[in-house]
């Protein structure tokens, strides 16, 4: 199965459209190149929010050429390729959540852009933003959250799918105690950058995301973008498919009951987009990233006023 995303990820890259959106550039962080775009930086307004992209798991800056131009008529843009991803050369470190927050605010302090910051993340970018929230709340404008790897679920959770597929107790917790014991096996035909993210997906998940789960969402606008459709593989039977909806009801119950718990949370459903509903469905994402900027800008106002 892992071979079979890796071989998806690298068609699905070789054929995002490669031209430049807006200045590209190359910082130096700790003796690596990162690979930056930006546009509309030089036009910004005291206080505005930063729109900041954080692309999935291996997956190049190229991944929002569908929204960046339209994104940055609304906020200055920047989106960029975390290292060893796309055009950036790879690091040293692990790309764990905390270590990718602190590069992304060192990056952003190298282009002179003062917080606050609207961070969208697409899948392992939706928990990469979540973590971001964990360490430095104070400094972001919103959060917009797309098709996330589930930071919401645990080992148990992920066992109800097959509760209500009619597996017995016994055979459910024997399957949920060998995924807790499971070791991580490398994906050897994958770049090793990809490797670590992969790996670092992994620790997280056995670890039912503890941190994320523990700690409540800052009270900002955010808005989680799901997809709903379901695209069979080649040998797919009528079980992966309920699976798939089963594990799709769960998921989506618990990320509705998560933005229920801050006052700006919104929660919005693409039935027939698949995992890149920013893709699919440009619009909706862009809706949404409308209505988080809105919040922010309203919210702001509020808070002027209560101060005069």
């Amino acid at each position: 199965m892992a071979q079979k995303i890796i071989l998806f990820i690298s068609f699905y890259c070789c054929l995002l459209t490669l031209k430049a959106i807006g200045q590209s550039r190359f910082i130096s962080l700790d003796g690596a190149k990162i690979f930056t775009i930006t546009k509309g930086l030089e036009k910004r307004k005291a206080g505005q929010p930063v729109i900041v992209f954080e692309s999935g798991l291996g997956t190049p800056v190229d991944n929002w050429d569908t929204i960046l131009d339209q994104a940055a008529s609304l906020a200055p843009v920047v989106a960029y390729d975390r290292p060893g991803i796309g055009q950036s050369e790879a690091d040293q470190e692990m790309p764990t959540t905390k270590n990718v927050a602190d590069k992304l605010r060192r990056i952003l302090q190298t282009l002179k852009l003062e917080p606050p910051y609207l961070l969208v993340g697409h899948s392992l970018g939706g928990a990469y933003v979540r973590g971001f929230a964990l360490y430095y709340p104070t400094e972001l404008a919103g959060l917009v959250i797309i098709d996330p790897a589930d930071f919401t679920e645990t080992n148990t959770d992920w066992g109800l799918q097959f509760e209500a597929l009619g597996y017995s107790q016994a055979k459910i917790d024997s399957m949920v105690t060998k995924r807790r014991q499971e070791a991580y096996v490398p994906i050897r035909e994958a770049p090793l950058s990809i490797q670590e993210e992969y790996k670092i997906l992994f620790d997280l998940r056995k670890a039912d995301f503890t941190e994320m789960r523990s700690t409540p969402l800052p009270n900002i606008p955010v808005a989680m973008v799901v997809s709903g459709g379901y695209f069979p593989a080649p040998k797919a039977t009528a079980t992966d498919e309920a699976l798939f909806h089963t594990k799709m009801k769960y998921r989506m119950a618990r990320w509705i009951n998560l933005v229920n718990t801050i006052p700006k949370g919104r929660f919005f459903y693409h039935a027939s987009a698949g995992h890149f509903v920013h893709r699919d469905d440009p619009e909706l994402v862009m809706a949404s990233i409308r209505i988080v900027l809105m919040d922010y800008e309203q919210e702001r106002a509020a808070n002027k006023e209560k101060r005069n």
